[in-house]
């Protein structure tokens, strides 16, 4: 995997961390961290079925969704004193089969779609341009990994994440159960 660009707009007095540079105990925090941001953003607790993702990231590269050999990428913000206050990930739309299949017509080759997950900025931490930055940094990543479009799904009910994505030049193609489904094409960089 290449270095991110961290030249993208990046926040003061924050380092982006990238998953190859990660050790266990950083991993298990990062995974703690987006735990813990679903608890108390959405109130939903651990599941295996919603969060094996986030498990993945404990596990070697052949297992962990977003490991370079898949196509995929993680990155951890950190701050001067080297907690997390934000994250972000991308991974290919087949390891969601239940996404893949709901939306076969519209992704007929779902190893081919990156999913753009787990962008949680940490509450004392949003207004700084942190999102913006994950997201042009994920967009970079996933045109280098030659995807040539980015899915991602937030909760209905959060309004002010639904403009945040709209903003970022994602539109809207389906809603149903309290989930808005969103893609972007990505266009290459010229």
């Amino acid at each position: 995997m290449s270095t991110p660009p961290t030249n993208v707009g990046s926040p003061s007095g924050l380092s982006l961390r990238p998953l190859p540079d990660m050790d266990r105990g950083e991993r298990e925090a990062a995974r703690r961290f987006c735990l813990g941001v679903i608890e108390e953003f959405y109130g939903i607790a651990y599941r295996a079925d919603w969060h094996a993702d986030l498990d993945s990231l404990l596990k070697d590269n052949p297992r962990c969704w977003f490991a370079a050999p898949h196509r995929g990428a993680y990155w951890t913000v950190v701050n001067g004193a080297g907690e997390i206050v934000a994250t972000a990930g991308i991974y290919r739309l087949d390891w969601k089969p239940n996404l893949s299949a709901a939306f076969a017509d519209r992704y007929p080759q779902p190893q081919d779609i990156a999913q753009l997950v787990r962008v949680y900025v940490r509450q004392d931490q949003r207004g700084r341009g942190i999102g913006r930055w994950l997201n042009a940094v994920a967009e970079v990543e996933a045109r280098r990994l030659a995807y040539a479009t980015l899915y991602l799904h937030a909760n209905t009910d959060t309004a002010r994440t639904i403009a945040f994505w709209r903003s970022r030049g994602f539109e809207s193609f389906a809603s149903a159960e309290g989930t808005t489904h969103f893609d972007k094409t990505l266009t290459p960089e010229g």
